[in-house]
């Protein structure tokens, strides 16, 4: 009777454990869905959504020749970007984990990529004119990046043209990089920011430039605000104020001499 007694009380305490947390697991989901829905519509608010950060971090990431190895899978999450897929050394792996870190609005990078040497990889030796065939084999599967002009030199593929969305263009660069004997993808196409009155086209690559810019500014001592990409009133002010502590021409935009005097190379293409 004792034991019997023992064994009907543990069986009702295991059906209270097992019941009870029900409702807390509803709600749990229900809280996790009302935040993804806060987000969702905090990004329509400013264009801002994790799709957004993913586009502009591949489009960083397969635009830099440090980051060598097999293809990058990129995801974000409440700004929280996460790398994975395999890179051939260790430089790699922290250049990636530096370029993501670097793009606007992403919080924090979760790096995951694993560390795989070449070894004896087959060396690559394909000409600069295949590599551009073939990339725009690959654009032309797509029906909204058929249309991308396409050049290579020394392996450096570059793209241009207009496409419909930041997501096509980080579509391309991925497909381009995706091509044995690339080294970089180079993005200048075009997308419409945003829709509504006073929407335009801005290269992809020229943000990127900017977003650099801004960041060397801010190295340098002079605020350019937000490392956004955007040529406002503070970034100008900034670069006219460092142009003239280097006795350079106070014209508030980015010409060669400035550039090389912020250590970056400038692109003049599509302002």
């Amino acid at each position: 009777m004792y034991r019997s007694r023992i064994f009907g009380t543990l069986v009702f305490a295991s059906v209270a454990i097992v019941a009870a947390p029900a409702p807390v697991i509803a709600q749990s989901t229900t809280d996790k869905m009302e935040q993804k829905v806060k987000r969702a519509a905090q990004g329509a608010k400013t264009g801002i959504t994790d799709s957004w950060v993913t586009a502009k971090t591949k489009i960083a990431l397969f635009g830099d020749d440090r980051v060598k190895g097999g293809q990058i899978s990129v995801e974000t999450e409440n700004g929280v970007v996460s790398l994975r897929g395999k890179v051939d050394s260790d430089d790699a792996k922290a250049a990636a984990a530096s370029v993501a870190q670097a793009v606007e609005h992403v919080k924090s990078v979760r790096n995951d990529l694993q560390v795989v040497p070449p070894g004896d990889r087959k060396v690559i030796d394909i000409s600069d004119k295949d590599i551009t065939r073939q990339v725009e084999g690959r654009l032309s599967r797509d029906a909204h990046l058929k249309k991308v002009d396409v050049r290579t030199d020394g392996g450096a593929v570059i793209l241009m043209g207009a496409v419909p969305s930041i997501g096509a263009s980080a579509r391309a660069s991925e497909l381009a990089r995706g091509v044995p004997g690339v080294r970089m993808v180079k993005n200048e196409l075009t997308y419409e920011a945003s829709k509504g009155a006073g929407a335009h086209m801005r290269p992809a690559g020229w943000y990127a430039q900017v977003i650099v810019m801004q960041q060397a500014l801010k190295d340098k001592g002079f605020d350019p605000g937000p490392t956004d990409g955007v040529m406002g009133p503070r970034t100008a002010a900034a670069l006219m104020a460092y142009q003239k502590s280097e006795n350079l021409p106070t014209t508030g935009t980015l010409d060669g001499d400035t550039g090389a005097k912020l250590g970056m190379k400038v692109s003049t293409q599509g302002r």
